[in-house]
């Protein structure tokens, strides 16, 4: 039986609802790339960033979610709270034309 996942947390939390896959992807040895929490842009996107990627194939057999929340090869995104779970992306470096 799959563990259901709520499109919100009873406490009003736009990503309290999504704690059991964290815990759920820790437990199968994906450690968080950085601060153990969602970090937010500018834009107010949240995200929630793994070392390794994101197993979305476990993550469907063992979890039940609302049409809120897409998987994709890139991770785990809910629409309605606009958050995503994923692999850290590496910050790539820009150059400058005169450093060509």
């Amino acid at each position: 039986m799959k563990q259901p996942i709520l499109p919100d947390a009873a406490n009003g939390s736009s990503t309290d609802h999504l704690l059991p896959v964290i815990d759920f992807l820790k437990a199968q040895g994906n450690a968080p790339a950085g601060p153990d929490k969602f970090t937010f842009n500018r834009d107010g996107l949240g995200v929630y960033a793994f070392q390794q990627p994101v197993d979305v194939e476990q993550l469907r057999a063992h979890f039940d979610f609302p049409p809120s929340i897409h998987l994709s090869a890139d991770g785990l995104h809910d629409s309605r709270h606009f958050v995503r779970v994923q692999q850290a992306t590496p910050l790539l470096a820009r150059r400058f034309s005169f450093e060509l």
